[in-house]
């Protein structure tokens, strides 16, 4: 029943606008309580005490399911924690009330709690953060079967929601700097949590647990004696119970990492937390500090001014969203992870009797890399993790292209391997959907995709499908280049047969200068271009006039193996032309390149303006699950259909196939390939300077990068480059490695999810490495 009690209209934000006589009036009038009302502070209600309760005037479009929840939990909770004082509901049911302008208030009245709040107490230590820990967990077990329709509601507070709400508050946020560092934090947790979210246990969570609503016995205690409010109560991930907790724990603590760590000691003492759960927590933490800088913002706006309910702490949380946006998440997540837990799925052998076996079974010539090659035991995102929970920041690692163990991809695999894993020999709708998607990132004259197992099965049916195509045999490669690990392509890969173990050039390969406009033979930027194409179609003519004809040119096109080299603009295009022009086909190799990675284009060869015949690609297709392609014109295709069966057992399986598609949904639905751009451009922008002090060149598109050492700006500085490596894997826990002709080009391809922390992170300790190293 609703009672008329002529209160005033609420305001036109929704928020009840009662005075202190009004409280007093409607506590007597509904509940019968007695004495003067002091308001208390709160954002979206309105709440005064009155003697030993609470009357509790709800914000006029709150859901009455929400509140019954509210108080359901709250008995919840009382009932699993009796040592916790709560602010129990008086009655089973809010009271009804009619405002002056006819809007419905809903009213209730609920214990007061006595004590004294975390923000009110002494300076925290460890044994209370870890009692914030300890309490949510307790929350976690009362709620854990805890289920009512009111709690499945939209909140602003709720974690799931924060990015989007913070997209709504960053107009209003005034001061350029700070709009900016919440973007950009905001960004870093889209991609570093976002792809996991899906993934975590969900149930009904207070929500609330900062330090206002916690209380202590005294100010110099530690033992959590209260909770109050329960307003912000809802369903979503339960790691926003400890998350929130420890975000106001450790407003302006020196060592947020740390108090961190001591909350989920404290909660991992009840509930365990998962490997997910656990990789989550500091970029959720920052999100709720992001959320609660909009949230302000877009109050004060909204309302013409500051809320004090919400300024409260805003100073403590600019300051602390600054210092988290330097932590780097590797380091800090082996700060959080369990002492006593062993790291990864499983106790892994002894380091030693790993290599040793390896040595033994797989034979010398499978090399390691690193002087002390590193025991990895798995990875998130573009990061590395070795047996002892160590965090390596990958910055070479192009096959995870949409970051290690992607969880969308790992899903994918693993659904269609539990279904059906079998040959091509069968229809499955997956093999042409995934046709169709991939050639949607091509467009004419591409029409045709063949699926293979690896770039280098990708290259071996070009090389095929070339010569069934023009009839001839002879190949004309660029001079260090790499195509892959079968015979023919070692063959006709000048890394490979010029380097260790090598042999003469085949009398089927012809080879064209490496365009390489900063060591090459033709340095002249106005000349370049036109030399080394006369070069390349040289090699071409040789390739055309010798004994068995001219099939193709194969060219990345930026030489990956070669040093990631930008060849001269125009050049690529016209050397296609001329490859065409001498009887051949053009291959565009983007095993390495491809997919984005480039930033402006798909592909490499488009950022070029060139158009191949044939397209190869491997490595990031699968992002680590074993599969290629090969994209090739109508034409092509069926010349390639002479009679001869193709037919490849694990080419296009089912499971392949939906692997390849999550990679596309990721690449598109995250924005990887503009952010390629931008974090590539900005990365190179840095490295651009420090690559001029040191007498070398950085150079690339993307995330297709590589920085030269030199010891006169000519001569190449393989020793310092091999050092630079080492030093910084070692000092730096950071992953890079070096290649080109002379192994002096530090190349620097991580996964797409790489960030702009990330990078300032490479170029910082490149610059430490290399100022000690002249």
């Amino acid at each position: 029943m609703t009672q008329a009690l002529e209160l005033p209209a609420p305001r036109a934000d929704g928020r009840p606008s009662l005075s202190v006589a009004d409280a007093s009036r409607l506590a007597r009038q509904l509940f019968g309580q007695e004495g003067p009302a002091e308001e208390l502070p709160s954002y979206a209600d309105q709440n005064f005490r009155i003697g030993p309760r609470v009357l509790k005037v709800a914000h006029v479009d709150t859901d009455p399911e929400a509140l019954a929840a509210q108080d359901a939990a709250v008995r919840r909770v009382a009932a699993a924690v009796p040592a916790l004082a709560l602010p129990m509901p008086v009655e089973d049911a809010p009271r009804r009330v009619a405002c002056q302008d006819g809007r419905v208030l809903h009213v209730r009245l609920v214990d007061w709690v006595d004590g004294v709040p975390l923000a009110d107490a002494a300076a925290p230590g460890p044994e209370r953060h870890r009692a914030l820990g300890v309490l949510a967990a307790e929350l976690r077990q009362a709620l854990e079967r805890f289920a009512h329709p009111g709690a499945h509601r939209t909140i602003d507070w709720d974690l799931l929601r924060g990015a989007a709400v913070v997209e709504r508050g960053l107009p209003h946020i005034g001061d350029p700097a700070l709009r900016r560092l919440v973007e950009e934090e905001t960004d870093r947790v889209a991609r570093s949590a976002g792809p996991l979210l899906p993934s975590l246990p969900t149930g009904v969570v207070h929500n609330d647990l900062n330090d206002h609503n916690v209380l202590v016995a005294g100010p110099g205690a530690t033992r959590i004696v209260g909770l109050l409010d329960f307003g912000d109560l809802v369903h979503t991930v339960r790691v926003a119970e400890p998350i929130i907790a420890a975000t106001y724990a450790l407003l302006d603590a020196p060592d947020p990492v740390g108090v961190l760590a001591s909350v989920l000691e404290g909660y991992r003492s009840l509930v365990p937390l998962s490997d997910v759960e656990l990789e989550c927590m500091l970029p959720l933490v920052r999100l709720r500090l992001c959320v609660s800088v909009a949230q302000a913002a877009r109050t004060t706006a909204e309302r013409g001014g500051g809320d004090a309910y919400l300024d409260v702490s805003q100073g403590g949380v600019r300051r602390t969203l600054a210092a988290l946006a330097l932590v780097d998440d590797g380091r800090a997540l082996a700060r959080l992870e369990p002492r006593d837990r062993p790291r990864g799925r499983v106790t892994p052998p002894p380091s030693g009797a790993i290599r040793e076996a390896r040595a033994r079974t797989a034979g010398p010539a499978l090399s390691l890399a690193y002087t002390a090659p590193l025991h990895i035991v798995r990875g998130r995102g573009a990061r590395l993790y070795d047996h002892s929970g160590r965090a390596y920041l990958d910055c070479v690692n192009n096959v995870a292209h949409v970051g290690h163990e992607h969880p969308r991809v790992v899903a994918a695999l693993a659904e269609q391997a539990a279904l059906l894993n079998t040959n091509t020999r069968y229809l499955h709708e997956l093999l042409p959907r995934y046709g169709e998607r991939l050639l949607e990132r091509f467009g004419p004259p591409f029409e045709v995709c063949w699926l293979v197992c690896s770039g280098s099965e990708a290259n071996e049916l070009a090389l095929r499908m070339a010569r069934a195509a023009t009839g001839g045999r002879n190949v004309v490669v660029l001079d260090g280049a790499y195509h892959g690990n079968t015979s023919a392509l070692v063959e006709m890969s000048p890394y490979k047969y010029k380097g260790p173990g090598g042999f003469a050039r085949p009398a089927w390969v012809q080879e064209a200068p490496l365009p390489d406009p900063f060591r090459g033979r033709f340095r002249d930027p106005n000349t370049a271009a036109d030399r080394y194409l006369e070069e390349t179609a040289a090699a071409l003519d040789r390739a055309r006039t010798a004994p068995g004809g001219l099939a193709a040119f194969f060219a990345e096109a930026m030489p990956s193996c070669g040093g990631q080299v930008v060849p001269p603009a125009g050049w690529l295009a016209r050397a296609f032309d001329a490859a065409r022009a001498a009887g051949g086909v053009a291959v565009a190799d983007e095993v390495q390149v491809g997919f984005g990675r480039v930033g402006s284009h798909w592909w490499g060869f488009e950022a070029e303006g060139a158009v191949p015949d044939i397209v190869t690609l491997g490595k990031p297709i699968g992002n680590g699950h074993p599969l290629g392609a090969v994209v090739t014109t109508r034409a092509v295709a069926e010349a390639f259909s002479n009679g001869m069966e193709y037919f490849n057992t694990f080419g296009g399986n089912p499971v392949s196939c939906a692997v390849g598609l999550a990679v596309l949904d990721v690449l598109e639905d995250e924005g990887l390939r503009a952010h390629a751009a931008q974090v590539g451009d900005a990365l190179l922008g840095r490295l651009r300077p420090l690559a001029e002090r040191v007498g070398g060149q950085a150079r690339g598109r993307g995330l297709f990068l590589g920085l030269e050492l030199t010891r006169d700006g000519r001569s190449p500085d393989p020793e310092r480059a091999a050092r630079v490596v080492e030093t910084l894997v070692e000092r730096d826990g950071i992953l890079l490695s070096t290649d080109g002709p002379d192994h002096n080009v530090l190349k620097i391809k991580p996964p797409l999810v790489f960030s702009h922390a990330d990078a300032a992170r490479l170029v910082e300790a490149l610059e430490r490495a290399l100022e000690h190293d002249p």
